[in-house]
């Protein structure tokens, strides 16, 4: 068992998603649960990979997924999240309810980095302490 390799003569549907394939998937989802996602593509007949069906679930499907604008707030606490945690999108995506860690990425990539630099906002570097010959020596 194993992937599928990507140089197989099968082609994958490279298209934006339409409204009947993800009314596909959420009914397949909802009846069955999320899992399987090479199985599933197979069975709903999507010509998708079962990677796509996973990433169109998680990012735009899923129910409780927050989509629009960011408020300040959240633009405020990503800034202060990323300062803390650096490009740990999952992690900060975990601290912001609805938001996915994609989406977290690339509103930071698109306009928040911009903002941050001109707060001057760096990420706190970790300094190596170089040690002197002598404090290496053992006091005999």
């Amino acid at each position: 068992m194993g992937r599928a390799s990507t140089s197989s003569k099968e082609a994958f549907n490279r298209v934006a998603w339409t409204p009947p394939e993800d009314k596909r998937l959420m009914d397949y989802i909802s009846m069955h649960g999320p899992g399987k996602w090479e199985r599933l593509a197979k069975e709903l007949g999507l010509n998708r990979c079962g990677k796509s069906c996973r990433l169109r679930w998680l990012n735009y499907l899923r129910p409780g997924i927050k989509r629009g604008k960011f408020s300040e707030d959240e633009e405020d606490l990503i800034i202060r999240l990323h300062k803390l945690l650096g490009n740990r999108w999952s992690l900060i995506a975990g601290r912001i309810p609805g938001r996915t860690d994609n989406e977290i990425k690339n509103h930071w990539n698109t306009c928040l980095a911009k903002k941050a630099k001109d707060l001057n906002f760096t990420l706190p570097r970790l300094q190596k302490e170089k040690q002197s010959p002598s404090s290496s020596t053992s006091d005999n």
